[in-house]
């Protein structure tokens, strides 16, 4: 079961890595907003409209054109092939069962769409990659639709570094030892006590370091909502930091001088907690007085 934190984890900045070539658009580009001033689909990267509403003036696609393997090999490759050749934050790769279409696997979305036939469009000039076509799926057109059970997701690391993973041994006994620890760092606020759990499982040696758009599928039952995000070191479970992940509807808009990253970190009284970050080619990182928490929704 989903555990509803409030999280309010904080990014350093860190080296970036090596940006990749220009982004070449494979579809006519369209305004950025509707007459209404809400943002295109066609601008977005990511999942934004299930569960939660991760951007709030961010319009709800009618479809998107994905490619869908079960392998994640070949998911790795096709994710490959189309770094760089995309609007920034795309491809954008998901489990199918987040999203609730059929068959069943890892979808790499290379674009969300205001219309049917928009997607048709952009489907028709994406380019065979690992034997494989890119496919339009329509999305449901009910917004109060129930979400669909996800018992399988996919953590894809994000930008930026190389991240350390901890093993599910270590994050266990140090989240043991946050109920026992008289700290009074520890017990402060539950941004005092993310901390501190870093800070102590730094003590111990990572089970391994994963790289910047590694991507693993993992169940709903290994999640640690909010908090770290499972990946594998070999065939091993291991944990990352939550927002080294794109998990929690990661979305990237366009903000008028660049691109925000907003995610999903928390929720309270069943409405999401969400922060910001700038993002480009490089990945997130804090801008002064601009960045942070995001307001609920709605209240308890």
């Amino acid at each position: 079961m989903a555990r509803l934190l409030v999280v309010l984890a904080l990014v350093s900045c860190s080296a970036p890595r090596t940006p990749p070539s220009p982004p070449v658009a494979n579809v006519a580009p369209a305004p950025t907003r509707t007459a209404d001033g809400q943002v295109r689909p066609e601008a977005t990267a990511g999942l934004y409209w299930l569960p939660y509403v991760t951007c709030h003036d961010c319009q709800t696609p009618v479809a998107i054109v994905a490619y869908v393997t079960p392998d994640p090999a070949s998911a790795r490759r096709i994710a490959r092939a189309l770094d760089g050749t995309l609007a920034l934050g795309l491809p954008y790769i998901i489990h199918t069962d987040e999203l609730g279409i059929a068959p069943s696997g890892i979808a790499i979305v290379t674009g969300t769409y205001s219309s049917r036939s928009a997607a048709a469009t952009a489907a028709a000039t994406t380019r065979l990659v690992d034997d494989r076509r890119a496919t339009v799926f329509e999305l449901a057109a009910d917004a109060g639709a129930p979400v669909p059970e996800a018992p399988r997701h996919v953590t894809v690391v994000d930008r930026g570094p190389r991240v350390m993973a901890w093993s599910r041994t270590d994050l266990d006994a140090v989240e043991a030892a946050l109920e026992t620890t008289t700290d009074p760092d520890a017990s402060s606020s539950m941004e005092a006590q993310r901390a501190w759990i870093r800070r102590k499982l730094r003590e111990h040696a990572p089970a391994c370091t994963v790289q910047p758009g590694d991507l693993f599928v993992v169940e709903e039952r290994e999640l640690e909502w909010y908090a770290f995000a499972p990946v594998r070191c070999g065939t091993t479970l291991a944990y990352i930091d939550w927002t080294s992940s794109l998990l929690g509807h990661a979305v990237v808009v366009p903000d008028g001088t660049g691109h925000r990253l907003f995610q999903i970190v928390g929720a309270e009284c069943d409405s999401p907690i969400i922060e910001s970050w700038s993002y480009d080619a490089s990945g997130r990182r804090r801008a002064p007085e601009s960045d942070g928490l995001v307001a609920s929704s709605s209240g308890c």
